[in-house]
């Protein structure tokens, strides 16, 4: 489906980036491979201390058609995002994650889907996991994690060939619970759905989950492909799996910002009883096991994990898992006061 291009573009490719110049050629020439021609890409530079400008340059010659480079001061990846929103013209939108690579027929099979399909706001394939360094694949599909299907799976869809549009009104229940893996690096949404709407530029992480959410609320519809879209490269820069103390304290704020995320959908969204019951319940969860015992108590914050627990528990008591670790550490913590160090 190859097409004709315009000065516009059909889609608008977003591409932030932050001091990732070594990603740039791979990213590039990630968009020229693109089986769909009518695009137009907008490169914002976050604040960028690297020769970023210098290789956007050197590469906008590899595409065959002008790149808009904007660059700003650091302010994070969702305002770059939201001002890459800014300069879109095209009909549609695809974020590209510097560090990811779009396999050849992403554009083309997504803007086909909405081209076809009036009703469809957001259409999204898996990813693959690959190790950047050594190129071994970690994980062949986001949606089959060890060969099982996400829950998402399970949601009635009405087929129209390989897509399937997503018709339960149970979607957002899932998100809530399980996510829906749209992530943004592997969709093509209507730009319509961004009408007077933005990320919020004070999220770290967590408002591209969020921003689902609310479109999910007020009726988007989404529908996905099973095969994978995506080449997802794991590499130190977004690894998690550091047990230094920095990366402890960011991902407490990671926490920390979730929590507060999910109680502001609570107190903005109408939802129905299911939905907010979802809610509840994702909220309890990311309390007690996630900020309280992930965060606060294995780093040795046992008060502040008390406290949070308790919190987890009004929102969501229905956990007999977390009452026993609620009652077990506060057993521990008593005795350690009464006993004192040795």
């Amino acid at each position: 489906m190859a097409s004709e291009t315009n000065s516009n573009g059909a889609v608008t490719v977003i591409l932030p980036t932050y001091n990732r110049a070594a990603f740039l050629p791979g990213a590039f020439e990630s968009i020229a491979h693109q089986s769909f021609a009518d695009w137009r890409l907008v490169v914002v530079d976050d604040g960028s201390n690297d020769n970023t400008r210098e290789v956007v340059g050197s590469l906008e010659a590899s595409l065959g058609r002008q790149v808009l480079y904007v660059r700003q001061e650091n302010r994070g990846a969702y305002a770059a995002r939201n001002r890459g929103l800014a300069e879109a013209t095209g009909k549609y939108v695809a974020f590209f994650d510097s560090d990811d690579l779009w396999l050849p027929h992403h554009l083309e099979r997504c803007v086909t889907a909405l081209e076809q399909h009036a009703d469809v706001d957001w259409v999204f394939g898996a990813c693959r996991l690959v190790d950047r360094a050594t190129g071994q694949v970690l994980e062949d599909s986001t949606f089959f994690p060890g060969g099982r299907p996400r829950p998402f799976l399970s949601l009635k869809t009405r087929r129209a060939g390989d897509l399937r549009i997503i018709t339960d009104d149970a979607a957002l229940e899932c998100q809530l619970l399980h996510g829906l893996y749209c992530g943004l690096q592997n969709s093509v949404i209507r730009r319509s759905l961004f009408h007077e709407k933005r990320f919020d530029e004070r999220s770290r992480v967590v408002d591209d989950e969020m921003f689902v959410i609310r479109r999910l609320a007020d009726g988007a519809r989404f529908g996905y492909f099973l095969e994978p879209h995506v080449i997802y490269q794991v590499h130190s820069d977004n690894s998690s799996a550091s047990s230094t103390g920095l990366a402890v304290e960011k991902s407490i704020a990671i926490f920390q910002e979730m929590t507060a995320a999910l109680e502001q959908l609570l107190a903005d969204l109408p939802l129905n009883v299911s939905a907010r019951r979802a809610l509840l319940r994702r909220l309890g969860r990311e309390y007690f096991w996630h900020l309280g015992y992930s965060g606060y108590w294995q780093s040795g914050r046992r008060s502040e994990a008390l406290g949070v627990f308790r919190r987890g528990l009004s929102v969501w008591p229905w956990q007999l898992s977390a009452w026993k670790t609620y009652v077990l550490a506060k057993a521990r913590v008593m005795v350690g006061r009464h006993t004192g160090p040795d």
